[in-house]
């Protein structure tokens, strides 16, 4: 019986063994970081669970923060090396984030990425691109576009928009005089506005010889006759002269803009394009379909163009290979093309109206379509080719921005003259460069 009993226990612990070695071991998923500023949270969600449904080894842990605190909590983040991979990033933050070595070239890891280039508008390269080389692959890309009611336009006695800050002045002027409108025009000027600098460059860009720097980042902004002074001129014109442009400007940040257009007080505006699927939303306006693109009134037409996108952190570089791998995976999904179709990029522009990142989407008939109801999709295109990127992004061209939206506001309201606005903005450049560089 003894025996029995322990030949038993030797057939059961074989048995064990043999069932235990047969056994396939289940790898754990790679995990990812993923940070991001806010926005449309819940479309976000639901893409990574796609690529997670695509990519079953991978689980990514996203996080979001309001797009006011992204760079500090950033700079937090990589400071103190709390585990990031992936990170959305723009043209802004790219050379500061480069020379801290927080992020990498996209392309030094993996060159497939160079090719997506031939597919880009110049300005989306560039904007991602630094010291040459591609820093990552788009969340969206758009542009500042000159936006117009075109009742009003006709109502004037005008067959079509102004093609010239000039025209501008005439067509406001013949809208005031019939009572059209008190203030044809409405500007994002609010000192608060982040956009409230690039608006102003976006005018300066329409311009010959429209430059705010020459090739070693030295101020050519303040010569004298220069576009910029041009601009800065008009722009004062038309808020105490013609008085064209609502005074309120001075306050208004660009959701104030496309409310007060939306119930109809103005009839122009600059804003960055994807306002113009708000402005002729019918949920969102009253006056929805009365809105279009017009080029960039001036002399050449060009804008400025701007980039967001998803870059890899020095960090995930140090975790191995699969990890990379995962990485690429992700950001090819999320800004690349993948199974022949740009699948998250299209949907930021067919749901939210987003800007194009790929020259080959204005090809694609359900684009156009959506892009038509609320655009002018061979417009769009036009206007977009004649983007350029933001002229001075380094690190210290945030508090350059914040000084010299001051100094415009000064210009604009008369306190000082436009060339001394612009030389105190040069020189606090200056100042700005070298206290930068010297270090």
């Amino acid at each position: 019986m003894k025996k029995l009993s322990m030949l038993l226990i030797f057939l059961f612990l074989c048995s064990s063994l043999l069932w235990a070695g047969g056994k396939e071991e289940v790898a754990a998923p790679i995990e990812l970081n993923l940070l991001a500023w806010s926005y449309s949270v819940e479309t976000v969600q639901s893409n990574l669970e796609k690529f997670e449904r695509d990519n079953p080894g991978i689980k990514v842990n996203y996080s979001d923060v309001s797009w006011f605190n992204f760079h500090d909590v950033m700079a937090t983040r990589f400071t103190s090396k709390t585990p990031t991979d992936v990170v959305y990033n723009t043209d802004e933050f790219l050379e500061e984030w480069d020379s801290a070595g927080w992020i990498v070239p996209l392309e030094d890891y993996f060159p497939q990425a160079v090719e997506y280039k031939k597919n880009f508008p110049d300005y989306v390269t560039e904007a991602m691109s630094y010291n040459g080389k591609l820093y990552g692959l788009p969340y969206f890309a758009d542009i500042f576009i000159f936006i117009y009611n075109e009742d009003m336009v006709k109502e004037a006695g005008f067959a079509g928009p102004p093609t010239t800050w000039k025209e501008v002045t005439e067509q406001s002027l013949a809208m005031k005089k019939k009572g059209i409108c008190t203030y044809p025009l409405a500007m994002q000027f609010a000192q608060k506005e982040g956009w409230s600098t690039m608006t102003v460059t976006s005018m300066v860009y329409s311009l010959r010889n429209g430059s705010l720097f020459d090739r070693n980042l030295n101020p050519v902004f303040a010569k004298s006759g220069s576009a910029a002074e041009r601009i800065v001129t008009w722009i004062r014109e038309s808020l105490l002269d013609t008085k064209i442009m609502d005074l309120n400007s001075l306050q208004m940040a660009e959701i104030d803009v496309v409310k007060a257009l939306a119930t109809g007080k103005h009839a122009f505006t600059i804003l960055v394009k994807y306002n113009l699927a708000e402005l002729n939303n019918p949920a969102a306006s009253q006056l929805a379909g009365k809105f279009k693109i017009a080029l960039m009134p001036g002399e050449t037409h060009e804008t400025v163009g701007t980039a967001r996108f998803y870059s890899l952190t020095k960090m995930a570089t140090e975790r191995g290979p699969e990890v990379l791998d995962a990485c690429w995976k992700l950001i090819e999904f999320l800004g690349g093309i993948t199974d022949g179709e740009a699948y998250v990029v299209r949907r930021w522009v067919l749901e939210k109206g987003l800007g194009v990142s790929y020259l080959s989407m204005y090809e694609d008939s359900e684009v156009i379509d959506a892009i038509n109801k609320w655009g002018d999709v061979e417009l769009e295109r036009e206007q977009a080719l004649l983007g350029k990127i933001k002229e001075g992004m380094t690190p210290f061209y945030p508090a350059w921005d914040v000084f010299t939206r001051a100094e415009f506001h000064k210009a604009f309201l008369g306190e000082k003259t436009p060339s001394e606005a612009l030389k105190a903005s040069a020189d606090k450049w200056n100042e700005l460069k070298k206290a930068y560089y010297k270090e």
